[in-house]
């Protein structure tokens, strides 16, 4: 018999920093309707193996329809908002009843390599920024986003065997790689399964660094939430390396190359932007870092722990640390060169007024 998805959705991710931060208490505010927004929870009662610092808000911003291929379906577009600086727009499409493995491959290609949903995304995103404006004291503008699927099922048909040999039946790498056409080797294939994992012998989960396969009969929306907290975690990231390049080149393009004058303040003034960008920076990072962290080896922290992985962290993280260290060591340089040019013209006032004193005394001797 052949496999079929009897229920599910298909989750499409969207994330964009908006502002340096939102104050989540005033963006509650600004949406009255209890229907229309609601505070991050997870449904698991060990989801104390997670700490979260401040709790995104989630508000819906209505239904749209969507092109899937050649049909419109009608997706449920969700906004969550979180204190860092980012919103993470989800359109939540229905999977069609019955719908076959094989299609819902092509249906991955399809979004894949579409671009009206990043479009509309964008246009939606920029619209969310301005109608709670008063809450972000610093707006951004980046071109940079994240994107993201998650194939969200909660019932197969003509599939009675255990969830752990679900891929023994289905090509579960060619849906999360969106790979229509090629057959992928075993090498591929298996870098994709060492991310499976299972709580119960009901549910499965895998996770790539560009989409995951979730099925979960309860419907209970916990293993795409922890993956969607770490999409936001890796956009910030990947903002904060940029501004670091940007800050370290524009430090870099006025010192070098540059002369400087005797009385002139330019490093002065330089050494003291090095030193503000650097503890501006490293308090964000680590106020990102520290939004969301995990204890123990339970199952909601382990899908975490391996969607930072897959997401790449370790990396992000090295790069921003390196990039802080040469701003830090640029900031000691400029303070190094406004000292020793401190100390040069301290010499050449003493110069001056010991000159002051001498001639007087050698003309008289003249004299």
């Amino acid at each position: 018999m052949e496999i079929k998805i009897k229920k599910g959705k298909i989750l499409v991710y969207r994330v964009f920093d908006i502002g340096s931060e939102v104050d989540l208490d005033k963006v509650e505010a600004l949406f009255e309707d209890k229907k229309l927004k609601e505070r991050f929870r997870l449904d698991r009662k060990h989801n104390m193996s997670l700490i979260i610092s401040s709790s995104p808000l989630s508000i819906h911003l209505g239904s749209f329809e969507i092109g899937l291929m050649e049909n419109k379906i009608t997706s449920e577009l969700v906004a969550k908002v979180w204190h860092f600086g980012t919103v993470s727009l989800c359109f939540q499409i229905p999977i069609v009843e019955n719908t076959k493995w094989d299609e819902l491959v092509k249906i991955a290609n399809w979004i894949e390599n579409d671009q009206e949903i990043e479009k509309f995304a964008r246009e939606k995103a920029k619209e969310f920024q301005t109608d709670i404006k008063s809450a972000i004291p610093i707006i951004n503008e980046w071109s940079m986003n994240e994107d993201y699927v998650t194939y969200f099922i909660q019932e197969l048909d003509g599939f009675n065997g255990p969830l752990s040999s679900l891929q023994d039946s289905l090509d579960i790498p060619a849906l999360i790689l969106a790979e229509s056409k090629e057959i992928l080797s075993d090498p591929i294939k298996k870098n994709i399964l060492d991310y499976k994992f299972q709580y119960s012998k009901d549910d499965l989960v895998v996770v790539d660094w560009n989409s995951a396969l979730v099925i979960e009969p309860t419907g209970s929306m916990d293993v795409p939430l922890v993956i969607e907290f770490a999409l936001n975690q890796l956009l910030e990231m990947r903002y904060y390396d940029d501004l670091l390049d940007q800050r370290l080149n524009t430090l870099y393009n006025e010192v070098v190359g540059r002369k400087k004058g005797l009385f002139s303040n330019k490093y002065s003034r330089l050494a003291e932007e090095a030193s503000q960008i650097y503890l501006e920076i490293s308090e964000i990072v680590e106020n990102v870092e520290n939004s969301f962290k995990t204890v123990g080896d339970f199952y909601l922290a382990t899908i975490f722990r391996a969607s930072s992985k897959r997401f790449r962290f370790d990396d992000w993280q090295k790069s921003i640390n390196e990039k802080l260290g040469n701003l830090a060591e640029v900031s000691r340089l400029l303070h190094s060169e406004v000292n020793e040019s401190r100390n040069q013209t301290m010499e050449l006032i003493i110069i001056l007024l010991i000159a002051i004193e001498v001639i007087p005394f050698v003309f008289n001797m003249i004299k």
